[in-house]
């Protein structure tokens, strides 16, 4: 998609996570994080529609204060009013992919269309509606075939090790994911 720019897509590959690694790139229950991603149904910036993009690019001009075409940490953190001040920084440093310490148009609309996407599938496999999701809740979700697979990816998700994911924690690697 031109909107976004080969930029986006050559920073996109810096960021990778994993359960395991090694000279084939990581790998989740010998799987690439791209091929997990499409097994819970994601399709990701591609097939992003014009009116999501033309919509996350109104949002974006509204935030960017000075109309220098970039979010600064001092707009988009500290004059931030969306949210709480620690997860307007945690949504600053997933969306600025090329770590220059700005965020771009291109990289504000790649983050959004990823994390929208994301969490879409997140709340539909959360089965009581508590904004956390269980291992057990991955596998009733159906996604997974495979208990093996599904425990191997549930286990790389869970970043902290608590046997639950909350949003932030899945977003976290969910976006190093995509952006692979």
């Amino acid at each position: 998609m031109n909107w976004l720019g080969a930029g986006v897509f050559a920073t996109a590959s810096l960021f990778v996570m994993g359960a395991e690694s090694g000279a084939g790139g990581v790998r989740i229950g010998g799987h690439t994080p791209q091929r997990i991603l499409t097994l819970f149904g994601y399709k990701g910036v591609p097939v992003a529609t014009d009116r999501q993009v033309a919509n996350y690019r109104r949002v974006f001009g509204f935030l960017d204060a000075n109309r220098d075409g970039r979010h600064s940490p001092k707009e988009y953190v500290e004059d931030g009013i969306h949210l709480n001040r620690q997860a307007r920084q945690g949504i600053f440093r997933a969306s600025d992919s090329n770590r220059d310490g700005f965020v771009s148009e291109a990289e504000y609309v790649e983050n959004r269309i990823i994390t929208d996407e994301a969490k879409e599938i997140f709340y539909k496999m959360d089965g009581n509606r508590d904004d956390r999701l269980t291992f057990e809740e991955v596998v009733a979700s159906g996604e997974f075939k495979n208990e093996k697979l599904a425990k191997a990816v549930f286990e790389a998700l869970d970043a902290d090790g608590n046997e639950e994911l909350v949003i932030p924690e899945y977003l976290r690697v969910w976006g190093r994911w995509a952006r692979n």
